[in-house]
């Protein structure tokens, strides 16, 4: 009989969280330059398909690494995804509110976006995407 699984404490996940997320955009970065210079598809495509390689990577890098999770992924892998969706429409009304309301420079505006977006991620994807039943 195996025994639950125990996720690690939140500081550990906190630094695993913030870890996994550089790995997924350096996968991002990676896809999407090889794409351009292979002169496969045009920057704008190859900017998403970079996301989505780098969403990938971030999703089975928290689940095992960061939250240790045995959450089906018919469960979380849609929830990661609609995490995702909630985190770009979250970027653009933070960056939107800093950067055209509070006339914020675009690199503050969008560091706030960022920080803010990556706390959001990480509480949904503990609480809810990788959450332990």
């Amino acid at each position: 009989m195996n025994a639950p699984i125990t996720p690690p404490g939140l500081v550990t996940q906190a630094i695993r969280f913030a870890m996994v997320g550089g790995l997924a955009t350096l996968a991002h970065f990676a896809a999407m330059g090889a794409l351009i210079v292979g002169g496969l598809t045009t920057p704008l495509v190859a900017t998403f398909l970079g996301s989505l390689v780098g969403s990938v990577v971030a999703y089975v890098a928290n689940r095992r690494h960061t939250f240790e999770s045995d959450v089906p992924h018919r469960t979380a892998l849609p929830r990661h995804y609609a995490v995702v969706a909630g985190s770009i429409a979250l970027n653009a009304l933070i960056f939107r509110l800093a950067h055209g309301s509070l006339d914020a420079p675009v690199w503050l505006a969008q560091g706030l976006a960022t920080g803010l977006c990556m706390v959001f991620n990480f509480v949904a994807s503990k609480y809810w995407v990788f959450k332990q039943q």
